[in-house]
C-alpha cells in the first residue's frame, strides 16, 4: 500500500531546494480549508499543488489501492483496458489502478485543478509501464460528456466537494460512462458513509451489482446504527512527509468508505466482510461481520486449534467466505488491510 517509488522521485526532483516549512506552512492552510468543507480551489500554485501531494497523496493512495485490490478480489475476471478518473488531482487513483491492473492500455484524467494535474504530468514521466494517458481539465460533471467510456471509472474523494443536489446527476453521468466497474471512494467519515449509502441505493436501482465491499444488495445492515461502514489503511511516513505534516508519528491511518459497483452479475459465495479490527484474546477471536440486513458476531474458540490460529490474522475490512457449516475461512490469503 506504499505510494511507488516513481512517484516519490518525481515529487523529490521537483521540491529540490524548496523549503520545506513554508510547505508546511502551505499544507496547514490546504488541509485547513478542507476541513471546513472547501474545496481545490485554495490549490492555486505549483508549490500548493506539491504541498497537497507530499500531504495527502500517500494516504489517499493506500485507500484507493485497498478499495481497489477488494473489487479485483470479488471480480477476478475484471480486466480493465480503459480507465477514466474523475477528479482525478494529481492521479493518485489512477496509479492505484496501475498498480492493481496490468491489462490497463488507456487512462484519462480529468479534473478542474491545472496545477494538480501537471503534478499528475510529472508523475507520469516518471512512469515506465504508464499506458496511453490522456490528462484533461474540466469540471465534474460537464467534463463526462466529452470522454470517452471506460472499462473502469474511478471517483476518488472527487464527490465530496458535490452540492447533494448535484449527486445525481453526477451519478447517471458516471454510470453512463462505464462499460463494466464503477469505484467510488469517499472519506471515512459519517458524512462520506451516508453519500455511499445514497450512491450505493441509486446504482442498485439502476441494475449495479455490487463488487465491494458489500458481498450483498440487501439493506445496509449500519444504514441505521450508531456505527458507519468505513475501513482503516496503515502507511507509513517518509520524511518529507513528517516535516511538512508537522508530525512525530511515523505512521497514519487513513479511514475511508468506497463502493465498487459492476454492470455485470458477480458471483454470490455467501462472503462475509470483516466491519472491524478483529477483538483477540487467549479465549477466542471475536468477529464483526457484515450480513444481508443484520450486523453478525462470530467468535472463534481456542478449542478450535486450527481455526483459532488462522483468525488471529484476520484483518479489518479482509473477506470471509462462509462454507456450508457456516466456518468462516479466509477468501484470500491476501486478506485486507493491517492495523
Amino acid at each position: 500500500m506504499i505510494l511507488p517509488h516513481w512517484i516519490h522521485a518525481a515529487l523529490e526532483a521537483r521540491l529540490e531546494g524548496v523549503s520545506r516549512k513554508e510547505l508546511a506552512a502551505q499544507a496547514e492552510k490546504i488541509s485547513e480549508q478542507y476541513r471546513g468543507k472547501g474545496g481545490s480551489e485554495i490549490i492555486r500554485t505549483e508549490q500548493d499543488a506539491l504541498a497537497y501531494a507530499l500531504v495527502r497523496m500517500p494516504a489517499t493512495y493506500a485507500a484507493v489501492r485497498h478499495a481497489l485490490r477488494q473489487t479485483a478480489e470479488r471480480a477476478p475476471e475484471f480486466q480493465p483496458t480503459s480507465l477514466l478518473d474523475v477528479g482525478a488531482g494529481p492521479g493518485t487513483a489512477s496509479w492505484a489502478a496501475l498498480e492493481t491492473w496490468d491489462s490497463l492500455r488507456q487512462a484519462t484524467l480529468v479534473d478542474r485543478n491545472q496545477p494538480l494535474l501537471e503534478v499528475a504530468r510529472l508523475a507520469a514521466v516518471r512512469c515506465e509501464s504508464a499506458p496511453a494517458l490522456e490528462i484533461a481539465q474540466g469540471n465534474l460533471p460537464e467534463a463526462l460528456s466529452k470522454r470517452a467510456p471506460a472499462d473502469l471509472v474511478l471517483a476518488s474523494y472527487a464527490l465530496t466537494e458535490l452540492a447533494p443536489a448535484a449527486l445525481a446527476e453526477a451519478l447517471e453521468k458516471l454510470w453512463t460512462q462505464t462499460t463494466e466497474m464503477l469505484v467510488v471512494v469517499e472519506p471515512g467519515t459519517p458524512e462520506g458513509f451516508r453519500r455511499i449509502l445514497q450512491i450505493r441505493a441509486w446504482l442498485i436501482a439502476h441494475a449495479g451489482h455490487i463488487a465491494a465491499p458489500c458481498t450483498h444488495a440487501e439493506g445496509c445492515p449500519l444504514a441505521t446504527a450508531e456505527r458507519w461502514c468505513h475501513f482503516s489503511q496503515r502507511l507509513p511516513r517518509r520524511r518529507d512527509h513528517l516535516l511538512v505534516k508537522s508530525a512525530s508519528v511515523n505512521y497514519e491511518d487513513e479511514k475511508f468508505s468506497y463502493l465498487a459497483v459492476s454492470k455485470t452479475p458477480l458471483r454470490n459465495d455467501a462472503a462475509r466482510r470483516i466491519l472491524s479490527t478483529p477483538r483477540v484474546d487467549k479465549n477466542a477471536v471475536r468477529l464483526t461481520l457484515c450480513a444481508p440486513d443484520k450486523v453478525e458476531e462470530c467468535v472463534i474458540e481456542r478449542s478450535d486449534k486450527e481455526a483459532y490460529k488462522k483468525a488471529r490474522h484476520y484483518d479489518w475490512g479482509a473477506l470471509r467466505a462462509a462454507d456450508a457449516s457456516g466456518a468462516l475461512h479466509a477468501a484470500d490469503a491476501s486478506g485486507g488491510p493491517a492495523l
